[in-house]
């Protein structure tokens, strides 16, 4: 796999029309994501108006898993266009940007932001249908506006004819998984081992992270100070053994001809087992929220809608995982042949294989989980190895990318990283920036955890993604030609928009200028701007550890 960026004697590659149709995607989907997300968190936690003290249980109920439906079924769809990516690659292959759909989807936005005027404590059981008739019209017109932006309504239609013999099941089970899983929470009852173990096993955890808690194994309690929880027999993971199932089956029946039986059922038992395990770790992270002074985060919106969302994800995990495996497949199939999924040469490249997606993607999700932790979390800096940990799986696939950028211990790029890394130490630092350390309120054994965390995605993660986005991406798109004026604008757009995002914008400013030097001069590669902003970004954090100033990470 070539370089990501063109040797010094040739222009560097500029994104071509599909890569801009990536980027907008990416785009795209953030808005959708931040849009969903925003809801939820809004109508959970930021408006004095608890549901159930207002509405019928069953209106707050169906308010609740209608936002975690629409969750699944998006699942659903990525499930489809995971094994079925012609038609979704020919819908997607026509995505621009147009101001009145996206005029429709903001308008969307404000119409379901409308019952805020009205939710109060205290307000009518008449309020329901107000309520939903705006969530339902704003909800229809977000997506509807999203999906007018990806294609217009003729390659809409040649989409559902090449698709929906798939589409219309996945989006049927997405649909009914949180309705299913609240109605076979009763047949859990009985099975207290499988609450037992999950009781076990966060206990266990919760002690090795350093925590001293109170736990009661018969009754399955554990927490401290005012924050304890109960692990039931319902809260073991039911509804993840219901989605899983359920997408497992779905997969087994959509594609029984390419699957070798009865091998394939084993995706059943690793399901469970993954979403099990998945579910432990989820109860785990409730209880440390909870115990870090959220209760009602932890309980309220981590507990329903971030279980939900990571129990998709096991559920396509899985199915991924099946893809990967030869010996559940048949035929061409096995050496993935279907369905374009390899492209023959001169077209298009799979996804993983796509240095444009290589260069977008993890930086889109690394800024999305910013976003999230500052919606969900009081303290968004604590929440730190989840984040990395999201955004190395998600680099983890295009390794074969960044192997191959031809890495180098240039001596400029380490003269630079050692510069920028003492230009960054040296600046001081506002009171305000220093007040309170960015790992919030952790201790012992969980302390350790979000240092290490920290170390790896601040001197490994963290110079790869930005240096790809903002140097190798964005360079591309604003650099027009390879004069001098073209070169110079393009890197102090760059800059500018790479001090954007720090809050130290001066000194990044100026590190952007450096990196950009290095990536553009003659003979210089991106993988030099990677090494010196990784060295720097390293000695800084060894610094801020040997003399205890975090705040100048």
């Amino acid at each position: 796999m070539p370089p990501l960026t063109a040797p010094s004697s040739s222009p560097p590659p500029r994104p071509s029309a599909p890569g801009l149709r990536l980027g907008l995607l990416a785009a795209l989907g953030l808005l959708l994501a931040a849009e969903l997300g925003g809801l939820g968190v809004i109508f959970k936690h930021a408006i004095p108006f608890h549901c159930i003290d207002n509405w019928p249980v069953r209106a707050c109920q169906s308010a609740s898993l209608t936002l975690v439906a629409l969750y699944c079924v998006l699942g659903a769809l990525g499930l489809c266009a995971m094994l079925r990516p012609a038609p979704f690659r020919a819908l997607l292959g026509q995505a621009r940007l147009r101001a009145l759909p996206l005029g429709l989807n903001l308008l969307g936005l404000g119409l379901a932001l409308v019952p805020l005027s009205f939710l109060v404590n205290g307000a009518p059981v008449s309020t329901v249908l107000p309520a939903f008739g705006f969530w339902g019209l704003g909800m229809g017109l977000i997506l509807g506006g999203l999906g007018r932006l990806i294609a217009p309504l003729p390659a809409w239609r040649r989409f559902l004819g090449a698709a929906g013999s798939a589409l219309g099941p996945a989006i049927a089970a997405g649909i009914a998984a949180p309705w299913l899983a609240v109605l076979i929470r009763p047949l859990w009852g009985g099975l207290d081992g499988i609450a037992s173990a999950t009781f076990s096993a966060v206990a266990w955890i919760i002690a090795a992270l350093g925590y001293e808690v109170y736990s009661d194994p018969e009754a399955k309690v554990i927490g401290a100070g005012e924050f304890y929880i109960s692990v039931a027999p319902q809260c073991s993971g039911v509804e993840g053994f219901a989605l899983v199932t359920l997408f497992v089956s779905l997969y087994l029946w959509l594609f029984r001809a390419d699957l070798r039986f009865p091998g394939a059922l084993l995706l059943y038992p690793l399901g469970l087992a993954a979403s099990a395990a998945f579910n432990v770790v989820r109860i785990t992270v409730l209880l440390v929220i909870g115990l870090g002074g959220n209760p009602e985060l932890a309980v309220g919106g981590f507990h329903s809608h971030a279980g939900w969302l990571m129990f998709t994800l096991v559920a396509l995990g899985i199915i991924a995982l099946a893809q990967s495996l030869p010996w559940l497949r048949r035929g061409a199939l096995a050496s993935g042949a279907a369905d374009n999924a390899h492209a023959a040469p001169g077209g298009p490249l799979p996804f993983w294989q796509d240095p444009v997606a290589a260069r977008i993607l993890p930086f889109a999700v690394f800024m999305l989980s910013a976003l999230l932790a500052s919606a969900l979390s009081g303290a968004p800096g604590q929440v730190y190895p989840l984040r990395a940990l999201v955004v190395a799986a998600v680099m983890a696939p295009f390794w074969g990318i960044y192997r191959a950028l031809g890495w180098r211990l240039d001596p400029a790029a380490l003269t630079a990283g050692l510069g920028i890394a003492a230009l960054w130490v040296l600046v001081p630092v506002s009171v305000s920036a220093a007040s309170a350390p960015p790992y919030g309120t952790l201790t012992d054994g969980m302390l350790l955890l979000w240092l290490l965390a920290r170390g790896i995605g601040t001197t490994l993660l963290v110079p790869v993604l930005e240096e790809l986005f903002f140097r190798d991406y964005l360079e591309g798109l604003f650099r027009r030609g390879r004069t001098l004026p073209w070169t110079i604008g393009a890197a102090l757009a760059s800059a500018g928009l790479f001090a954007l995002f720090h809050d130290r914008w001066a000194e990044a400013f100026a590190a952007g200028l450096v990196f950009s030097w290095l990536a553009a001069r003659p003979g210089g590669r991106i993988s030099d701007a990677i090494l010196a902003h990784g060295l720097a970004n390293g000695l800084i954090f060894a610094v801020a550890l040997a003399t205890n100033r975090l705040e100048i990470i």
